[in-house]
């Protein structure tokens, strides 16, 4: 299995954005011939290159809301994708797919709309074929912002990418089944934040996906996980401590310009 994460960015919020201490240009997932790029955040498509991955073999394009570290980079990757943008007579030629919120599409020109092959509105709950592969909006709460996680359902296994989200009543059954979690965990420990986890507050929810997960891979890291503002990179502790109080075999930290195949985790 050659399926694979390319991580362009382990950095989440607004600390990050202006000191790219930890990149922020979101992920490539590479799945059955196809690259997907989830969340491209500032500086997504320098990542792309410098982490010498091919932007032009992006197929799928998926932001799951409006914050500019998922969004921002989303028209460039969009252009990059493609190495024509249009014939003699200027007629784009079409090429990708992009799944979002409504709200997003609001912050879309029409210029980049009209190079896409297919644009899905999307939200939680609903459930959309791409290639044979079933992808689900799972659910999120995470301020006022209109949003979703997903996961993918491949023959071989399944992947659930969790956005960003407080943890509810729910969230572990919705990803009954999933055998890989990416998990955006923007604090360390007992430190809580309104719109996001910290490691304290989602073990219990973690122990409760049945069956166990196989794999979990934490990223979308805030300034007070590991930053210049924070004590120290609480990031190993944080691993050492899911590893010794959850049941998951294995368990992984986001690294700028990591790759990572989906079998290290099954």
């Amino acid at each position: 299995m050659n399926d694979e994460l390319v991580i362009l960015g382990s950095g989440g919020g607004r600390h990050h954005i202006r000191t790219q201490y930890r990149a922020t240009g979101g992920i490539l997932y590479k799945f059955n011939g196809t690259q997907a790029h989830i969340d491209p955040g500032p500086g997504a498509i320098v990542r792309i290159n410098q982490y010498k991955e091919d932007p032009t073999k992006t197929e799928l394009f998926i932001v799951t809301h409006m914050h500019i570290d998922h969004f921002n980079d989303l028209c460039a990757v969009i252009e990059a994708s493609r190495e024509q943008l249009h014939d003699r007579n200027y007629n784009y030629f079409k090429k990708g797919t992009l799944i979002t919120t409504e709200e997003v599409l609001t912050f879309v020109p029409n210029y980049h709309q009209t190079m896409l092959e297919h644009i899905i509105p999307f939200t939680q709950g609903e459930k959309v074929d791409f290639k044979g592969v079933e992808i689900v909006g799972t659910k999120t709460v995470h301020s006022k912002a209109e949003g979703f996680g997903v996961i993918l359902k491949l023959e071989d296994y399944s992947i659930a990418f969790s956005s960003d989200t407080k943890v509810f009543d729910g969230f572990s059954k919705q990803f009954a089944g999933v055998d890989v979690l990416v998990l955006n965990l923007l604090r360390p420990d007992s430190i809580q934040c309104r719109r996001h986890v910290c490691t304290d507050e989602v073990i219990p929810y973690l122990n409760k996906i049945t069956p166990p997960l196989k794999g979990l891979l934490i990223t979308h890291f805030g300034s007070y996980m590991d930053s210049p503002f924070s004590p120290k990179n609480y990031i190993p502790s944080q691993i050492a401590k899911l590893r010794e109080e959850t049941n998951i075999k294995t368990i992984v930290a986001a690294e700028d310009g990591s790759k990572l195949k989906i079998s290290s985790f099954l």
